[in-house]
């Protein structure tokens, strides 16, 4: 918690503003102080982030070395609580609170994503809980990958969406999603992926499966069903140590949504 070193009423409103990241705050005008969270000190200084309180800081620098009558060039989230009236903003800049060095000092670090896998798969965020990386999307003309929620028992999945037409180049050239992956040559793995698809029509097409580029397996839109979640398993022997692991995605229909989730490559042995 931050260290409190002036207690004043100008600090007592302003920790309620920044709810406790406040050192002190200068002395200010009693209009600025008298009425609980005042909206134009509130809407200069919104928040303890120290980007937003830096541009409002600078602002009030300048504003208040001279006596100033201006109209105009105000703070765009000032104005609609502030108005033009140049004495509530020398008002509020003279109530601005002081940040403490906790928020000044250091960032919060973002947090590491870690999803769980077994020690021995070879894939890499296979159930999509951590974004898209290290897998790498392609898309061709009108189709569309995203990351999306619910996925197979889990948060998330890879999403492909056909938006239009196909492109006429697609059959051979598709949208597609890859990794590459470390294995041992020789060994036989077992590949493991969940698989829906929005429909089962003639056009929802089918998501091809490539080892090294070469097709070991495809599923089509109505083969397991549509509407749900369906297992597939590819079993395959790697050629080479660096594999790569590539999804294909083709379709006629125009408005098709295909997930795939839940990858995994572990050895058969």
């Amino acid at each position: 918690m931050a260290k409190i070193v002036t207690v004043s009423r100008a600090a007592i409103l302003a920790c309620c503003l920044f709810a406790g990241d406040i050192v002190s705050a200068a002395s200010c005008n009693a209009d600025n102080i008298d009425a609980l969270l005042p909206s134009c000190l509130r809407a200069l200084f919104p928040t303890p982030s120290p980007a937003a309180y830096s541009s409002a800081a600078a602002f009030c620098a300048t504003y208040t070395t001279t006596v100033n009558t201006q109209t105009t060039g105000f703070p765009t989230r000032a104005s609609s609580a502030c108005g033009t009236a140049s004495a509530r903003y020398s008002s509020a800049c003279s109530c601005k609170p002081t940040l403490s060095s906790t928020l000044t000092s250091s960032a919060t670090p973002t947090p590491t994503c870690r999803p769980s896998r077994p020690a021995n798969d070879a894939v890499s965020n296979g159930g999509f809980e951590c974004g898209l990386a290290p897998w790498v999307a392609k898309d061709v003309l009108n189709t569309k990958n995203s990351i999306t929620s619910p996925g197979d028992a889990s948060r998330f999945a890879y999403q492909f969406n056909q938006l239009g037409p196909q492109d006429p180049d697609a059959g051979l050239n598709p949208a597609a999603v890859y990794q590459d992956l470390r294995l041992v040559s020789g060994v036989s793995y077992n590949l493991r992926f969940r698989t829906f698809f929005d429909k089962c029509t003639p056009d929802e097409g089918f998501v091809g499966v490539m080892i090294n580029r070469s097709p070991v397996y495809t599923v089509d839109a109505c083969d397991k069903g549509a509407g749900a979640f369906k297992d597939n398993l590819v079993q395959f022997v790697a050629t080479s140590d660096q594999t790569e692991l590539r999804f294909d995605f083709i379709t006629r229909e125009n408005d098709a949504v295909i997930k795939i989730d839940n990858v995994s490559v572990v050895p058969l042995h």
